[in-house]
């Protein structure tokens, strides 16, 4: 059976906490990490209705977008929106999972599967990401070892670079060692000097994961004292959030909001001229306005977001830049779909369902 914990691992490998801005509250909030989970419930918000929505589905885990608890708390009470929603999960035996800025910036998510709703093709990543710490883990083996320690790592957490997993950098060399009196050595006898061909293992790891990493490696080593190097790296920056991609063919900027709103289900606000030519679209869900200066400078024409704020959209769009206001719900909804989705493959042994909180909506079964 499957506990909170396994769930925040399987997040981890989706979503590192990496990815996340320094300002963003996620992970676990309310709960314990060895609850079992049976059934658990996928939504946008953190609301009283997605709590009763999920107890009534007997759900013993709740996984939102958006945090419950975002501010420092000075008490947990019934005078409060958090006191209240922390209380009901409290009463009702459910955990509570964030998964915010760590999702709209990882492959797959928020920001992917809105450029995918809007049917964009060409799709990259571009505008703000995460300030990040990483360590290369530098690992010396037999070469016979080597797809096994890489292997471990990667299941850890190490090996990530953008969208490819398991990355690793290989290169064979002489390893020599004279065991004492007292080792156990796999490969030679103690008090002799021993040379044996070995390979030098390189793998990134973010800073969040490099304790399991380590212990994944020294766990898959055959070795009783292996040889690991941790190297410090410069900062730099996680995955970007925003995504950036081609229309199914240019259009004006009249036809191009429609396409929008019946993508996703919307009524928008849009600012700029009608006639403008649509050719480079880019995507943030959610409250991301400010983000149109990245996206204009990567190429694009237009920004579709979920908010925009009216000097901003002054700004933008006296500046030549269009852009779209879709709703908070229009552009991450389809993206908490799709975490549903992934992780009733990467935990299947939980039933996950999505809740959709427009009235009269009912879950949907995954």
């Amino acid at each position: 059976m499957a506990t909170v914990s396994d769930v925040l691992e399987a997040l981890e490998r989706i979503a590192p906490a990496s990815y996340a801005f320094s300002w963003d509250k996620i992970g676990l909030q309310v709960g314990d990490p060895s609850q079992t989970v049976l059934k658990a419930v996928v939504s946008l918000d953190r609301s009283l209705a997605a709590i009763s929505f999920a107890a009534d589905r007997g759900a013993q885990l709740l996984l939102t977008h958006h945090p419950l608890i975002f501010e420092p708390l000075g008490s947990v009470t019934s005078a409060t929106y958090e006191g209240r929603a922390i209380s009901e999960l409290i009463r009702r035996g459910i955990s509570h999972i964030a998964a915010h800025t760590n999702w709209d910036a990882a492959p797959g998510g928020i920001n992917d599967a809105l450029a995918a709703q809007l049917g964009l093709t060409d799709v990259k990543s571009f505008g703000s990401a995460a300030a990040t710490l990483e360590f290369k883990v530098v690992v010396f083996a037999p070469r016979e070892s080597v797809d096994a320690l890489i292997d471990a790592c990667a299941s850890a957490g190490a090996g990530v670079i953008g969208d490819y997993r398991r990355c690793a950098f290989i290169q064979d060399g002489v390893g020599t060692f004279e065991a004492g009196t007292d080792a156990s050595p796999t490969i030679g006898r103690p008090g002799e000097r021993s040379s044996v061909d070995e390979a030098r293992i390189e793998m990134v790891c973010p800073d969040g994961r490099i304790r399991q990493v380590l212990a994944a490696c020294r766990s898959a080593h055959p070795y009783e004292e292996p040889a690991i190097d941790v190297v410090s790296l410069r900062n730099g920056t996680g995955n970007p959030m925003g995504r950036i991609g081609n229309p199914q063919t240019p259009m004006v900027l009249a036809d191009f909001v429609e396409h929008v709103d019946q993508s996703l289900a919307t009524r928008s606000q849009v600012w700029g001229k009608a006639e403008k030519s649509i050719r480079r679209v880019a995507v943030v869900g959610g409250a991301a306005d400010t983000e149109w200066r990245a996206a204009r400078s990567a190429g694009a024409d237009i920004l579709v977001t979920g908010e925009v704020k009216q000097h901003v959209a002054l700004e933008a769009s006296e500046s030549g830049f269009a852009l779209i206001a879709a709703g908070h719900y229009a552009t991450e909804q389809p993206g908490c779909a799709a975490l549903a989705n992934r992780l009733a493959v990467e935990v299947s042994e939980v039933d996950w369902e999505l809740f959709d909180p427009l009235p009269g909506a009912a879950g949907r079964p995954l």
